[in-house]
């Protein structure tokens, strides 16, 4: 039996896990791409992202709204005279690329989606961090879906993401919130529809109670109008006398 050497050697195809090239190609190039995570684990997923889809993520690297993190002049901020959650970071700004990657997940269930997303937040998260000052947060916790939605797709993306996270930075991911009732998709309404549909959404669960600072984690902000509502019901089940803070973390800002 004759032994080809030559292909112990050869390099190995490695696929991109958002469009399935070739990643070992124009590795030179994507080298050249920094990745903005300081937490190794993230890091690593970043990478095996080839080189055209590692320079199509749009970082939020300079938020203009302090409160939302939006990359430009929020005026929902603006006009929300009074707010349920601290802050809030978003990792990149919701253009179509990212809008197509999220359905890569939310609608195919590709897992291999789900590790990069998870490591895009990571950037938000370290943002957050930086931003109050803050290593570690205890808690960590995302927006329900409804039991008809969870049925449908099988499974919370939020929630996901949220354990991901937590394994990486040494969080408990706590389930504390669920949905009343199921709401048709948010993108299509306007900002006082949004409102409106949100409030008295969501309850606490029966071991909700807490104490000290949380993060509330979802996919995409757009009004803000489900993060407030889900930070507002968070605030009111935390422990009395506790100077309790509710941090968003988003995906991405549209």
């Amino acid at each position: 039996m004759r032994l080809n050497v030559g292909s112990w050697f050869a390099s190995t195809k490695r696929e991109c896990p958002i469009c399935g090239r070739d990643a070992s190609q124009g590795a030179s190039a994507a080298a050249a791409v920094p990745i903005p995570i300081r937490h190794p684990a993230p890091k690593r997923a970043l990478a095996s992202l080839c080189g055209l889809c590692r320079q199509a993520i749009p970082w939020i690297v300079h938020p203009v709204c302090r409160v939302c993190g939006r990359a430009e002049s929020c005026e929902d901020c603006i006009r929300r005279t009074q707010r349920s959650y601290a802050i809030s970071r978003c990792a990149v700004r919701y253009t179509d690329g990212m809008k197509d990657w999220l359905a890569l997940y939310k609608y195919r269930g590709n897992e291999g989606v789900e590790l990069i997303l998870a490591a895009m937040l990571a950037f938000a998260l370290e943002r957050l961090q930086a931003a109050t000052s803050q290593t570690s947060f205890p808690i960590i916790t995302a927006v329900p879906l409804a039991s008809e939605r969870l049925r449908e797709r099988g499974f919370n993306q939020a929630e996901r993401l949220a354990c991901r996270l937590a394994e990486w930075y040494g969080m408990a991911y706590r389930p504390l919130l669920h949905r009343r009732r199921h709401t048709e998709k948010q993108s299509l309404k306007t900002r006082r529809s949004r409102v409106v549909d949100m409030r008295g959404n969501f309850a606490a669960v029966s071991t909700a109670s807490f104490s000290g600072n949380i993060i509330l984690l979802d996919d995409v902000y757009t009004t803000g109008s489900t993060l407030d509502e889900c930070a507002r019901v968070l605030r009111q089940a935390s422990e009395p006398q506790a100077e309790s803070r509710v941090y968003g973390l988003l995906w991405a800002r549209s």
